[in-house]
């Protein structure tokens, strides 16, 4: 009798897993970070570099649950977690074009728990590779100050998005991908005054599914906008102080073009920074600290983020 129900044991699991999961098991744009992550998105084109090589790591931690604006006790104890892992190369042919293109490693994780009952998912792999190309703009009279630029590109649908636990398909805010071609449209305004302690730059980021996937479900349309600003005179040597705001909203997910609930909304976040320069590479480290969330129903939302990346480019 106790082999009988040993061999029930994973049939019961995955009963579990279903029950806990069934609210959850949908929402992609629901939770918080951008289904885009391009450090490359944050500048303009740089006419005297050549080559830019990228490898990035960011951290975020899901632990609130939140309806609207309120934070309220998450029904299923949820909470989560993913590690992004992306390299990337920056090409710059012509002193007016540059083509980014990033290839994302991610690792999710969530814990549901209702009463005594604990489920934990984790998918890793792959995610979905971006390529933008840029165009700078800027008036040749600006150009000593002012950086002007735009860009278009893809989202390849090369990760995963089917992965299973026990006969169970995983759910799509866990999946390393998509699998879906998305649109993406850019655009950067920077200044840089010759004689000032700061420079400003603001980017804006549109990303917009091309189709529904395999079951009909479609993601919501994402919008980022960014504004930062950098201390270039800091006494200390080869340092950066910067940070930046940045402000993203996602319209609702759609399930055979029904919105989708508890998915969509938007969030501002403070992202505070420090760079440090060692000709020819730069380490930057980050931290992600929400200021405002509104959902779009109940929602998991991170709590708080670090990132840090390196990057390299030839000495002129």
């Amino acid at each position: 009798m106790w082999q009988s129900r040993h061999k029930a044991l994973p049939l019961l699991w995955t009963g579990i897993v279903c029950l806990l999961q069934a609210p959850a098991s949908w929402g992609q744009s629901c939770c918080g970070p951008p289904l885009l992550s391009l450090s490359g998105t944050e500048r303009g084109v740089s006419p005297g570099t050549a080559l830019t090589l990228t490898l990035a790591y960011r951290f975020m931690r899901f632990a609130h649950t939140v309806n609207g604006t309120t934070t309220i006790p998450d029904p299923l104890g949820r909470t989560g977690f993913s590690h992004l892992w992306r390299v990337e190369a920056e090409v710059t042919p012509f002193p007016q074009w540059a083509f980014l293109l990033s290839l994302p490693f991610v690792a999710k994780g969530r814990t549901l728990r209702v009463d005594t009952l604990t489920a934990t998912d984790n998918a890793a792999g792959i995610g979905d590779v971006f390529f933008l190309l840029k165009r700078d703009i800027s008036p040749a009279a600006w150009q000593s100050s002012w950086n002007i630029a735009l860009g278009a590109g893809i989202k390849a649908p090369t990760g995963a998005f089917n992965r299973e636990r026990n006969g169970v398909r995983l759910p799509r805010d866990l999946q390393p991908g998509t699998g879906t071609w998305e649109a993406l449209g850019w655009a950067f305004l920077g200044f840089f005054p010759s004689e000032s302690e700061f420079t400003l730059a603001s980017s804006l980021l549109f990303r917009s599914p091309l189709q529904a996937d395999e079951l009909g479900y479609r993601n919501g349309i994402e919008f980022q906008a960014l504004l930062s600003g950098t201390w270039i005179t800091c006494p200390l040597p080869f340092l950066l102080p910067h940070g930046a705001l940045r402000l993203r909203m996602t319209t609702a997910d759609k399930l055979n073009g029904i919105p989708f609930s508890a998915t969509g909304g938007y969030w501002l976040d403070a992202l505070p920074a420090l760079t440090l320069l060692a000709p020819p590479f730069a380490l930057q480290l980050q931290g992600t600290i929400p200021l405002l969330r509104h959902t779009r129903g109940p929602q998991l939302v991170h709590s708080w983020g670090i990132a840090a990346d390196i990057s390299w480019s030839p000495l002129p």
